[in-house]
Formats: structure tokens, C-alpha cells, sequence
């Protein structure tokens, strides 16, 4: 017992310790990760946990807001689409502002979590004045191009304008003549313009939109019917969109539209053009600048070219190193494979509400395939273990919050690492780049290898590619990845179930064909090539010799062979797994193995004993002994009891010293302690029992 105590004593000291010791990398949700794909340059609000109370809760203004995440190839490709709805709606920001929030950086991760963000990009608009008690009440709108979004944003400003007295009048006035129009407006406004137009045209919204912060000079109104209006102007559906302006003697004019120097100029922007003109030329309008109505139209077109002269620069690039053999990786890397775990299950699982019905299955097919065939570390694997139990005592499903919970449990001999984070094989030039969906791709190949070299002689080809693609359906955060992914794999339940390699080759070969597809886009890593795998750099032999040119010619034998070593549990590397975490995973076993050693001993001794023919006299002995370590137990407690004190100061002197020295140099001294330690304890528990 007290040999026992000694031992928990010194590993209190050596938890300290290590608890001081520097992280060799940091924690997964404050990585990169902080990086955002929008700029100050942008007319868009990078938003973040610290600033997106102040900003959007209880704001006067409307909020469309992206949510996204860096990592997602998807939402990299939507940037200048986002751009140029930020652009574009630039001059509303009275009404509406346009903000970001990367989901994938930092304490971001619960504001998504807040709004219930399920996939990324999630475009929402947030009406004003919506505190973080009702997140809920915000509007998704779907992320297509920025015509489709500007005009879905409108539609449902429309439909909350009447709640708000400041924003514009979007319902058209029809069948009312113009002295009816000049008693609706207030008394102050010295411009009254009238936008003629199909009933599904948006030019009058936008426009309105646009001059929103003069709402108080001027007042613009749109007629859809023909009708009163229509006939005072002296129109029909032939000659609109046009515009008017009426003058306070109840006359009106129309304000002719000419073409400027923009060649892509729109209706919506030579509506702008004119009215700009008639104030500058009337000075009808107090303090008027319109500078932000003219940058509208220079930055869209800046940002057009841009986006031509960045995808010429990033093919050029990625030509330029297609050849590059610093690149190539011979080795999986553990810390990759836990990363993307981490991720996945303590981040991208529990964004789901309600974990029930399909998705619950899904889950216990991802959980099962992962314990039973994932080469990882035995506390991880037993984490797993311990999860999958978890879950499968929750057969009717449970809230995504419950499942984090139930992540985030930990014990000394069943964890997910979470004190590692930055990306080794699948590190990127760039930290929107590779990453997390690099070390899915490893993962999944990982598990094909590791299903053949468990079961080669009786495999069930689909049940690791099922699981994979359950999961990416249900859970996996890009959405447009996701349904393309579906796409992909159509045909996994038709393969050849009599061929044992059917999974590994049917997975290498839709990988290869997602690279071919995103080879050359804006979501490639310049520094990394979307090649196909292997490349003659890892595989010299795997190309097919009649056709080594041939990019999609493999030998199949052979690129079996390669995959199979690649992915085997012989080639991931751990040795960059954190020091923390190896060190309290073998700390942990040492302790465990010292206490189990002893009891042994004592077992074994014990039985050598009762075999003796003396047993009555050994008993007899041993009683005493007992008796003896009972009067030396207490003893000791009465010691300790005395000496608490000051072990209480010894250990704050110690931590003190840590602080200001070798700390490995101190943890070595201590293990080696440790160790001599218990081979006198062995030797004395052993000379106890000597007869």
C-alpha cells in the first residue's frame, strides 16, 4: 500500500510536469484554421466569434452572411461569386450588410454550431434586430450565382420591408394617378421617381436598393399594371423598363438612358447612370455622392478581369511544377489520420441537430468499419470501442449536442487525441489548401488496405465503401463535394464481390477520376498538382510500359501491390505523434504495469504457498506479516498527515524550479527514479513472502 501510494505520488509529479512541457503543435480548433478567404479589400465584413455579437445581434441592418469553411473546395471556388454579391449590394448596406464567418477557424466553430449551420457554403440572412436567443429565425438562401442570390435576397427583403419604415417601398403602385403618389410620400422629398416594369422584374428593387440612404430626398416607386400610370406615361409592355420622374406640378418626364463607357453596363446601373445624371444636372439633391454607385461598376469589372488574370497565373503555376518531386510524400502520417477524426467527430457530426433514422444508421456503419479496421493506437481504438457502445445504446438517435458529449469523454486508456493539429502529408502551400479533405482521401484508402489485410480470405467488398459514402452523404460538410461524390460512387453496390481487391482499386480509381476532374481549378494547390496516383516519382513500375504516357494507363498488378504497402499499417508514421500525448499514454501503461507486476507477484507467491506442506505455519506467517504492514500502514498515514503541508509546498517549490529549467532533462531523472524505485519495491515485496 505504501509502495502503491509512492508510486501515484511521483506520477502526480510527472502529469505536472508534462502539463508544462510546450505543445509541439496546438489545438485543432485554433489552427490554421484562422484564416479567412475574404480581405479588408473585399466589401465584406470578416466576421469572427469576438466581433459577430457587436456586429450582427441586434443589429439596424439586415445581415447576409456566408457561413463556410477554408478547407472546403466548393467554398473556395465561390469566393469571386461572394465578391461580386458584395459588390453588388454595396450600396444597400443601409438596408443589408454582406459578412463572412469561416466555420473551420477557431472559437467560429460555435457560432455555427449556434445557427445550426449543416453544410458549407450556407448563404443566411439575418433579419435586424435577431439576437443569439433566436438564431433560428434567419432565411437560407441558396448559393448560386450572384444574379440567382441578389435576387432571392430581394424577394425576401420584400417580404419583412413593411416591418421597417426606413427601408423602401417595394409593393407596386398600380391603378393611382400621380397626385394620389405624392400623398403617400412625406413632404420632405424633393425627387420623385417612378420605375415602369414587369411584375417579375427586379431592376425597380435593386434601384431603390441603391439609393436607400437618400430615402429621405428621394422617393422611387415601381408600376407593374397597365393601368392609370401607364397611360399617363404614355407606355405599354413594349417600352419597359423605363424610367420617370414626377415634378411637384404633376407633370412627368422621362429620364433617357444612355449607354457609358462600360460595355457590360446592365439596365440596373443605367437607371443609376441616369438619375445621377439628373441630380448632378437639377442639384435637387443635398450632399449627393454617388461614389459608391460608381465603384459598383469599376470593381465589377476589376473583379472579372482579376479572376481571369488568377486563374491564368494558378494554371501557369501549377504547369510550371507539375514535375516537382519535393512534393511527394512516401509515408502516411498518423498525426493526419487523428486530425481528421478529430474533425469529423468533434466537429462535423454534432453541426446535425438530430442524429436519427438514416443518419443514425450511417453513423453505426462508420463507427463499426473504424473500430474494426482502422490501424490506430490501442487508446484510440478503445475510444472507439467505448463511442460505438455509446451510441448503440441510443438506438432511436439523439441531438448533435449530446453526441459531442459523448466525444468529448476521455480516460487514461481511451481517447481521441486533440493536442495536435497542424497537417504534415497533407499540410498545403497555402492553409485553405489539401488539409482536411486530404486526410479524408487517406483515411478512406487507409481503411480499404486495412479491411484486405484483415480479412483476405472472406472480404466483403462494399462494406467499407458503403460506410464511406454514408457517411459523406449525411455528414460531410461541402455540399456540392458531397452530391458529387454521390455521383462518383452510383455503382458501389455492383461490384465483383468474388474479387478481394475490388475496394481498394474501385476507390483509387474514383479518386483518380475527382482529381481529373478538379485538376486545374481554383481549389488546387499550385504545390501540389491534382496528378493521378501514384506518379512515376512513388511508383516507378505501376504505369503500364506499352503506354507510359498514357496518364490513365496503370499496370494493375503492380498498383495493387504499391497501394497495399502504401497504406499498410507498416507505412504510417508516428513518430510525430505530440510528445503530451505519447507521454501520458506511457506514463499511464507504466503505472498500470508496475501495479499489475506486483499483484502477480503477490498471486504467484501466494499459490507456491499453498501448495507447501507447511500451509498452517505459512498462513499463520502470513497473517503476521500482514499484521505488521497494517501497524506500518498506519504509521505512515499518521506521518503523512503531519508532512501533507509541507509536501503541498515541496511540490509548488518543484513546479516553480520546472519553470525555470530543463524540463526533459528533469522528466528523464524522474523515469529513470521511477524505475529504480520499483525494482527495489519488487525485490522487497518478494523478500516478504520468502519462507
Amino acid at each position: 500500500m505504501k509502495s502503491l501510494f509512492i508510486i501515484k505520488y511521483i506520477n502526480l509529479i510527472l502529469f505536472a510536469i508534462i502539463a508544462n512541457i510546450p505543445k509541439t503543435v496546438t489545438d485543432a480548433s485554433s489552427s490554421v484554421n484562422l484564416v479567412s478567404l475574404y480581405n479588408s479589400n473585399d466589401k465584406i465584413t470578416v466576421l469572427t466569434s469576438e466581433n459577430f455579437s457587436s456586429a450582427v445581434n441586434q443589429s439596424g441592418t439586415a445581415w447576409l452572411i456566408e457561413f463556410y469553411a477554408s478547407w472546403c473546395g466548393h467554398c473556395q471556388s465561390y469566393v469571386n461569386t461572394y465578391r461580386e454579391i458584395a459588390i453588388d449590394t454595396w450600396t444597400w448596406k443601409k438596408i443589408v450588410r454582406v459578412g463572412a464567418l469561416n466555420c473551420y477557424a477557431g472559437k467560429n466553430e460555435a457560432v455555427c454550431r449556434q445557427y445550426g449551420i449543416r453544410g458549407y457554403p450556407t448563404l443566411r440572412l439575418i433579419p435586424p434586430g435577431t439576437s443569439s436567443y433566436n438564431a433560428s429565425k434567419g432565411i437560407d438562401i441558396p448559393a448560386m450565382n450572384a444574379n440567382a442570390v441578389e435576387n432571392g435576397l430581394i424577394k425576401e427583403l420584400e417580404k419583412m420591408h413593411k416591418k421597417y419604415k426606413s427601408w423602401p417601398y417595394f409593393t407596386p403602385v398600380n391603378r393611382i394617378t400621380f397626385e394620389e403618389i405624392y400623398s403617400r410620400i412625406p413632404p420632405a422629398v424633393k425627387v420623385l421617381l417612378v420605375i415602369a416594369e414587369k411584375r417579375d422584374d427586379f431592376t425597380g428593387r435593386q434601384v431603390m436598393l441603391d439609393f436607400s440612404q437618400y430615402r429621405e430626398q428621394i422617393a422611387i416607386c415601381r408600376t407593374t399594371t397597365d393601368g392609370k400610370l401607364w397611360h399617363k406615361f404614355n407606355i405599354s409592355l413594349t417600352d419597359v423598363p423605363a424610367l420617370f420622374v414626377i415634378f411637384r406640378n404633376r407633370t412627368a418626364q422621362r429620364i433617357n438612358i444612355e449607354r457609358n463607357n462600360y460595355s457590360n453596363i446592365d439596365t440596373r446601373n443605367s437607371f443609376n447612370n441616369g438619375i445621377r445624371s439628373f441630380i448632378h444636372r437639377t442639384h435637387s439633391i443635398d450632399d449627393f455622392d454617388d461614389h459608391d454607385l460608381e465603384e459598383v461598376i469599376l470593381r465589377k469589372n476589376a473583379l472579372k478581369n482579376a479572376d481571369k488574370n488568377q486563374r491564368v497565373t494558378h494554371n501557369k503555376t501549377i504547369t510550371d511544377d507539375i514535375g516537382d518531386n519535393s512534393t511527394v510524400h512516401r509515408k502516411v502520417n498518423m498525426v493526419d489520420l487523428e486530425l481528421a477524426l478529430t474533425y469529423m467527430f468533434r466537429t462535423e457530426v454534432p453541426q446535425m441537430k438530430d442524429i436519427q433514422g438514416k443518419a443514425y444508421d450511417a453513423l453505426v456503419q462508420w463507427l463499426s468499419v473504424l473500430t474494426k479496421y482502422f490501424p490506430g493506437r490501442a487508446p484510440v481504438m478503445a475510444y472507439f470501442q467505448q463511442l460505438l457502445s455509446s451510441v448503440n445504446e441510443k438506438p432511436h438517435g439523439f441531438s448533435g449536442s449530446l453526441f459531442r458529449d459523448m466525444v468529448d469523454m476521455k480516460i487514461s486508456n481511451a481517447y481521441l487525441p486533440n493536442d495536435h493539429v497542424q497537417y504534415q502529408h497533407c499540410a498545403g502551400s497555402a492553409p485553405q489548401y489539401r488539409g482536411y479533405p486530404c486526410a479524408l482521401w487517406l483515411l478512406f484508402h487507409t481503411l480499404t488496405v486495412s479491411q484486405y489485410q484483415a480479412e483476405s480470405q472472406d472480404i466483403n467488398v462494399t462494406e467499407v465503401l458503403l460506410a464511406i459514402k454514408n457517411y459523406i452523404k449525411f455528414f460531410f460538410g461541402c455540399k456540392q463535394c458531397s452530391d458529387n461524390f454521390m455521383k462518383e460512387t452510383i455503382n458501389i453496390t455492383q461490384l465483383d464481390s468474388q474479387n478481394k481487391h475490388q475496394a481498394i482499386i474501385y476507390l483509387w480509381k474514383v479518386h483518380n477520376s475527382v482529381n481529373k476532374r478538379l485538376q486545374g481549378q481554383i481549389t488546387e494547390d499550385p504545390k501540389h498538382p491534382k496528378v493521378q496516383f501514384p506518379n512515376r516519382y512513388l511508383c516507378t513500375t505501376c504505369k503500364s510500359i506499352n503506354n507510359s504516357q498514357n496518364n490513365d494507363d496503370y499496370d494493375i498488378s503492380k498498383t495493387i501491390d504499391f497501394l497495399l504497402d502504401y497504406y499498410s499499417r507498416k507505412n504510417i508514421d508516428i513518430s510525430l505523434i505530440s510528445n503530451k500525448s505519447r507521454l501520458l499514454e506511457e506514463l499511464s501503461t507504466e503505472e498500470e504495469r508496475l501495479v499489475s507486476t506486483a499483484e502477480y507477484k503477490d498471486v504467484k507467491l501466494q499459490r507456491v504457498a499453498y501448495k507447501n506442506e507447511n500451509l498452517q505455519h505459512v498462513e499463520y506467517r502470513s497473517e503476521k506479516l500482514q499484521h505488521e504492514e497494517y501497524k506500518r500502514e498506519k504509521l505512515q498515514h499518521t506521518k503523512h498527515k503531519e508532512e501533507k503541508s509541507q509536501q503541498v509546498g515541496s511540490t509548488n517549490s518543484l513546479m516553480i524550479i520546472l519553470q525555470h529549467s530543463s524540463l526533459y532533462v528533469l522528466l528523464a531523472s524522474i523515469i529513470i527514479i521511477l524505475v529504480l524505485f520499483r525494482r527495489r519495491f519488487c525485490k522487497a515485496k518478494t523478500k516478504r513472502y520468502v519462507i
